[in-house]
């Protein structure tokens, strides 16, 4: 089964990251660790967008991928996305899906990230709270008019889930697409699934 990450997603999920940085003054952080956290990491995410154009995916990705594991709780969202199968692969398996996982979202992110443009962005300073985690809101907000509203689930300092249009949850998409490929063909499967579209991805 093909693994998809709309371009419209990823792309507002990176730009509506910026707004964090772009639109929000110091006294939107202090009360929040989470945003605090936020936006670091788009302070240094927004200098590769600057120069993705003189990049190569490949490039792009060695870049990104850091600031994805620091900034992205990938442990938690692996498990959650593969469901009832994580507790029945080994630990063995259970260590490559994460990394295969952390390296399709690096590549999607590469691939898909080639400039940057001049988009407004706007971040509510009021988060809210979920059951210990921390629900950041923010919105794009386009040149030629219209937004679209991207919310950040924290847990402490990072980030558990992403939501386009306030609603569309990325880690319970992931799960529907898993779901499948691990009824067909098991752990296994789903490992070479996600490793082939990453290397397609990076191939460029």
């Amino acid at each position: 089964m093909k693994i998809e990450v709309s371009r419209r997603m990823v792309i507002g999920q990176i730009i509506a990251g910026l707004a964090l940085t772009a639109a929000a003054g110091p006294a939107a952080y202090g009360a929040s660790s989470s945003v605090a956290a936020i936006k670091s990491y788009y302070a240094r995410l927004v200098t590769t967008m600057r120069a993705a154009s003189g990049l190569s995916v490949k490039a792009r990705y060695d870049r990104l991928a850091p600031m994805l594991a620091s900034a992205f709780d990938f442990a938690t969202m692996t498990r959650i996305a593969v469901g009832p199968a994580w507790s029945k692969a080994s630990a063995a398996q259970q260590s490559q899906l994460r990394d295969a996982f952390a390296r399709l979202m690096g590549a999607y992110y590469a691939n898909r990230i080639d400039g940057y443009s001049g988009e407004q962005f706007s971040v509510d300073p009021a988060t809210e709270q979920r059951g210990g985690q921390e629900l950041v809101k923010t919105k794009l907000v386009k040149p030629s008019g219209g937004s679209t509203q991207i919310n950040y689930l924290m847990r402490g300092s990072r980030i558990i889930d992403i939501y386009l249009n306030g609603t569309i949850s990325e880690v319970a998409s992931r799960r529907s697409e898993f779901a499948s490929i691990l009824r067909s063909g098991g752990v296994d499967k789903l490992l070479k699934a996600l490793n082939d579209r990453s290397n397609k991805l990076l191939a460029g």
